[in-house]
């Protein structure tokens, strides 16, 4: 049905006005070109085999688009489809898979497909559905990945999980690497139904390095190039931190289950504080709130080990206020704990650990490295599995608990515990943190600005992400963008570069600043420029510098580097997202790449 009404709707826009109206309609397409039946075996019922067997074998079709079902339909449902047979790795509960290895049978060698698929087995840790789709990518490369997960609400309003669009061998490229687009949420987009892509927003990955490490493909997608540089550098420098947590003999561990199968005897828990729900605040234990544990039986109790004191609870929610972070806190009595939550018991190591742990995954890193690299918070769900946390870089804890930034953030984190954190302290906890993976000025500003990103995944977030870029943000660009070019300028110690910020109306729909390269000693500095005339004056003016037709440019690119003699122009949309710190990174980068190539107007 809703093949033949998308039919009768191309038929209407080919001729919105028929005349007569019965001479708009087509021949009966069901058990013709409209095939109801089983994927699997539809080539074997009559209407099958006279539109998809060729003789003894099937047809090979040039191009192959669908939507198949994502749904879950519950272990019957997998057995049914393992017992289907297949040669190819089945994913544990996407369907939708299923479909484009049946549809291969279908293809030749240059086949072109599109199809829409739920977004999650991208990017999850299980180890059986990350072999599939690599496989299935390998199989169809090159691949074209179009992550949709920012416009659910309005695009799949009705699904239940994100989704993502695979792209196949329709463009020539290479076959070791993916294309990859984030379709970024906008208000324009979501009032007039439309997709905003940036050049800023398509990246391209190699196979090679996602099957070296799976965090790299999503933050491909949600990052900038100087996450990926900042996170292979955490991995390459730091265990991971479910191997830390073994050298001071403890683990991860999922909560308590009641559920409704409650069969699994629970008696020796009876008489504990009960953390619920909303139980773990930031940094602190609400314990004169908690209920007392009186329950016989759970579905998922437990050993009565795992909820022995000092005991580290991590929310597996991120929550919004007063900043994205996860609730984390250190209770100092045994205390069991509901699956909302994980825990560590370090009753068998030192309790500092806890504490320093604690503070990690409470900061700003954190919130950054899970948004990049986290298998649900950033696509549809505000939340970190376990896997997620173990995964996380750590630096040792047995070496770090006496040095002095892990000394001083189990200073803040035992403060916090009897006050909540507030403002400046924040900041305090980050810098203690920064200082203990020992991160440069670059470093830092790419994990704060993961911080405001990490609010994207909220609606005032989201919204606040889009309001025009002010003086300070700009500057905060222009510091960073300079930081990248005094290295470079460094070696010979003779230039430098002036930033002007063009201080334009507030309601452009752009903003600009101009990157001058000097003759002179000295250290780069930032100038707010008042220009003579409005904003479509300051790009005429660049253009005639420069010989480019900005104004043509903008219509298709949105996002401009125009190179001159001895300057750069940087011109983008007016929204704050597009002025972070980490894109004046990732800008110079490419400024630096633009110029090894001879410059050009990009």
């Amino acid at each position: 049905r809703i093949a033949a009404f998308s039919l009768y709707l191309a038929a209407l826009e080919l001729d919105p006005d028929p005349k007569p109206l019965r001479a708009l309609g087509f021949e009966p397409l069901r058990g013709k070109t409209l095939l109801v039946g089983d994927a699997r075996t539809i080539e074997e019922t009559p209407a099958g085999r006279a539109a998809l067997v060729d003789g003894p074998a099937l047809k090979r079709f040039d191009v192959i688009v669908g939507n198949p079902p994502w749904s879950y339909k519950g272990k019957a449902g997998t057995a049914a489809r393992r017992a289907a047979g297949s040669s190819a790795p089945l994913l544990p509960r996407a369907e939708g898979f299923d479909f484009i290895v049946r549809a291969q049978d279908f293809a030749h060698e240059q086949t072109r497909f599109g199809v829409i698929l739920s977004a999650t087995p991208f990017f999850g840790r299980s180890g059986t559905a990350m072999s599939a789709v690599r496989d299935t990518v390998e199989a169809l490369a090159p691949v074209t990945l179009v992550n949709l997960s920012d416009l659910s609400n309005w695009l799949f309003r009705k699904a239940g999980m994100p989704a993502v669009a695979i792209l196949a061998r329709h463009r020539a490229g290479r076959a070791d690497r993916l294309t990859l687009v984030q379709a970024r949420w906008s208000p324009a987009g979501e009032q007039s139904r439309t997709i905003e892509i940036a050049p800023s927003d398509v990246a391209t990955l190699p196979i090679a390095s996602w099957k070296r490490h799976a965090g790299l493909f999503k933050a491909a997608f949600l990052g900038r190039k100087p996450d990926l540089l900042l996170l292979d550098e955490l991995w390459d420098r730091h265990a991971r931190l479910a191997v830390c947590l073994e050298e001071v003999d403890t683990e991860l561990q999922a909560g308590l289950k009641l559920g409704r199968n409650a069969k699994g005897d629970a008696s020796n828990l009876r008489g504990l504080p009960f953390a619920g729900k909303n139980a773990v605040r930031s940094f602190s234990l609400a314990m004169e709130e908690l209920t007392v544990f009186n329950r016989r039986r759970a579905e998922r109790p437990r050993r009565r080990e795992n909820y022995r004191a000092p005991l580290l609870l991590v929310a597996e929610g991120v929550r919004w206020e007063p900043r994205p972070h996860m609730a984390v806190a250190v209770a100092e009595q045994d205390v069991v704990y509901k699956d909302l939550y994980y825990g560590a018991s370090f009753a068998a190591s030192e309790d500092k650990a806890a504490w320093l742990v604690a503070g990690i995954l409470g900061s700003a890193l954190a919130a950054w490295y899970c948004l990049m690299t986290g298998s649900a918070f950033g696509l549809w769900k505000r939340r970190v599995l376990i896997d997620d946390l173990e995964a996380m870089p750590v630096p040792s804890l047995k070496t770090n608990m006496k040095s002095d930034a892990g000394r001083r953030i189990v200073e803040l984190v035992r403060l916090f515990h009897h006050s909540s954190p507030e403002g400046r302290d924040w900041e305090a906890l980050d810098d203690a943190v920064f200082d203990l993976y020992q991160l440069g000025d670059a470093d830092r500003v790419i994990v704060r600005d993961g911080l405001f990103r990490a609010g994207w995944q909220w609606k005032a977030g989201r919204e606040r992400s889009v309001v025009p870029a002010a003086p300070d943000d700009l500057r905060d660009y222009a510091r960073a963008f300079l930081g990248m070019m005094d290295a470079w300028l460094s070696a010979s110690n003779r230039r430098r570069m002036r930033a002007e910020i063009y201080d334009v109306a507030s309601d452009a729909p752009h903003r600009v600043i101009r990157f001058v390269l000097e003759d002179r000693r000295g250290p780069s500095v930032v100038e707010i420029v008042k220009p003579d005339g409005p904003l479509r004056a300051v790009l005429e003016r660049i253009g005639e510098r420069t010989e480019a037709r900005i104004a043509e440019a903008l219509v298709g690119l949105r996002e401009l580097r125009v190179h001159g003699r001895d300057e750069v122009s940087i011109i983008k949309p007016a929204a704050g997202r597009n002025w972070l710190g980490v894109c004046g990174l990732e800008d110079a980068d490419l400024v630096v790449r633009d110029s090894a190539h001879g410059g050009g107007r990009t």
